[in-house]
C-alpha cells in the first residue's frame, strides 16, 4: 500500500497550519509535542487509511480541535 502522507509531512503541514495559517501562538514544552506529534500520526493514519480523504482538510480538522482545547 503506497503512503499518500508520512508522519513527518502531516507534522510539518501540522505546524504551519496552526503557527503560521491561523497564527495560534503556544508554548512548545513536553506535553505540547507529544500532543502534536500525536496528532500528526492521526492525520498519517486517517489519510492513509481513506482514499478520498483530501490531506490538508484532514490536517486543518485535526488543528482547529487543537486550537479550541
Amino acid at each position: 500500500m503506497r503512503r499518500r502522507l508520512s508522519r513527518e509531512e502531516a507534522l510539518s503541514f501540522l505546524l504551519t497550519h496552526i503557527v503560521v495559517e491561523r497564527q495560534h501562538p503556544f508554548e512548545l514544552n513536553q506535553a505540547t509535542l507529544f500532543r502534536i506529534m500525536s496528532l500528526a500520526a492521526e492525520a498519517e493514519a486517517a489519510v492513509n487509511r481513506e482514499d478520498g480523504l483530501i490531506p490538508h482538510e484532514v490536517i486543518e480538522r485535526i488543528a482547529g480541535d487543537f486550537i479550541n482545547e
